[in-house]
């Protein structure tokens, strides 16, 4: 009998360890930010008219981010320019919400990922164009995705910098 008290005095100790480090997780990540934003920028010395054909036209995206070039493509609306529009760009659908001429709003859906929205910014400086790019995402209060958040910076950046650095040259032509 006594080794089965002693066996019960563990599992009891176990539980009770496991539901103290959820609790103490889901506490920690109800105090981290409800959203993450990734920002990167790039100089690209040419016209701010040349960049914004690349830039503000969904389109004309496949010629400079990373990967788009040999992902899926399909144009589901008449115009890929105009508030509404959509498009499928691998395995995301993106909608532009906001276009204006120095400035695009879209949202992208992924089929496991929660809605992203993609900004784009243009402008001047002295050595031509600064672009601003984000992608801002929403997090649920669950732990692990509150506490996964700070990996967004280090999992979408790199891919981001390499799609500016592509835009550069492309502009830069």
């Amino acid at each position: 009998m006594q080794p089965l008290y002693f066996v019960m005095r563990y599992v009891k100790f176990a539980i009770t360890g496991l539901l103290a480090l959820y609790i103490l997780l889901t506490i920690i990540g109800l105090l981290m930010p409800s959203s993450v934003t990734v920002l990167r920028s790039v100089d690209i010395n040419a016209p701010l008219d040349s960049v914004r054909f690349y830039t503000n036209d969904p389109a004309h995206w496949r010629a400079w981010i990373n990967g788009a070039d040999t992902s899926y493509y399909k144009q589901l609306t008449s115009s890929t320019t105009e508030r509404n529009s959509k498009l499928m760009l691998g395995t995301y659908t993106v909608t532009v919400l906001n276009t204006y001429s120095n400035y695009i709003v879209s949202s992208w859906q992924g089929q496991t990922t929660h809605e992203q929205l993609n900004r784009l910014e243009l402008y001047y400086s002295n050595t031509g164009t600064t672009v601003n790019w984000s992608f801002q995402q929403q997090l649920n209060w669950y732990p692990w995705e509150r506490l996964g958040g700070m990996l967004y910076d280090k999992v979408y950046g790199p891919s981001m910098e390499a799609s500016l650095a592509n835009l550069k040259k492309v502009c830069e032509k």
